[in-house]
């Protein structure tokens, strides 16, 4: 059990990076920008509508480029469709906390009312208590286990925003994207943060031309 609770946290955890090239508006710079870290952010979109949370610099000129990587994130997923198995899961997820509680608890209050159950019936709402949590873990579990898995056979899913509310990722080893939908507001996984190299401080460079 210990085993499987340390799996589940890590299948939960997603890794926040940028491995697509921007052009920066400031100096006109292409290239793969500065992933200095993530930002949280409160705010609530819909739609097509980005959020980025990775600060990211120009190598350039260290201007922030979040402005150009929301552009970037719109023109990569705006036509992905969500992935067909995460859809079916959150269905199962709804089926398990709304529509099997509820079909359940009406079936034992008729039973009930009609004297068909006795008061041994309402045990089975104790059971319910029980088997939910864990069946709630195990589809919650294959829900994030979609960005674990890859055809290129090494899956590297790298979070680079949410689009509307809609988790984004690109797999790092292959380039495949991945459009996730949630059940709520993000961002509330936890998140860690790619090692990389200690980079000096930027010192801006004048534009071209």
């Amino acid at each position: 059990m210990a085993s499987f609770l340390k799996e589940y946290r890590e299948r939960l955890e997603h890794t926040h990076g940028w491995k697509v090239p921007l052009t920066c508006t400031h100096c006109g710079h292409e290239g793969l920008p500065r992933f200095d870290g993530w930002t949280p952010s409160t705010a609530v979109r819909f739609g097509n509508r980005p959020t980025i949370y990775a600060n990211l610099l120009c190598e350039n000129c260290g201007e922030s480029l979040k402005e150009e990587a929301g552009v970037k994130l719109v023109e990569m997923f705006s036509q992905q469709p969500t992935d067909t198995r995460n859809r079916r899961l959150l269905w199962n997820m709804v089926g398990v906390l709304v529509l099997v509680p509820a079909l359940l608890a009406g079936l034992i209050w008729l039973g009930v009312q009609k004297g068909m159950w006795g008061p041994w019936a309402f045990s089975w709402l104790a059971i319910m208590g029980l088997l939910f949590p864990l069946a709630t873990m195990w589809i919650n579990y294959r829900i994030h286990s979609v960005r674990h898995e890859c055809d290129c056979g090494n899956p590297d899913y790298l979070f680079m925003g949410l689009l509307g509310r809609s988790y984004c990722y690109r797999c790092a080893a292959c380039g495949k994207v991945l459009r996730l939908a949630s059940r709520k507001r993000p961002p509330s996984l936890p998140c860690r943060t790619p090692a990389s190299p200690i980079h000096p401080p930027l010192s801006p460079r004048p534009a071209p031309g």
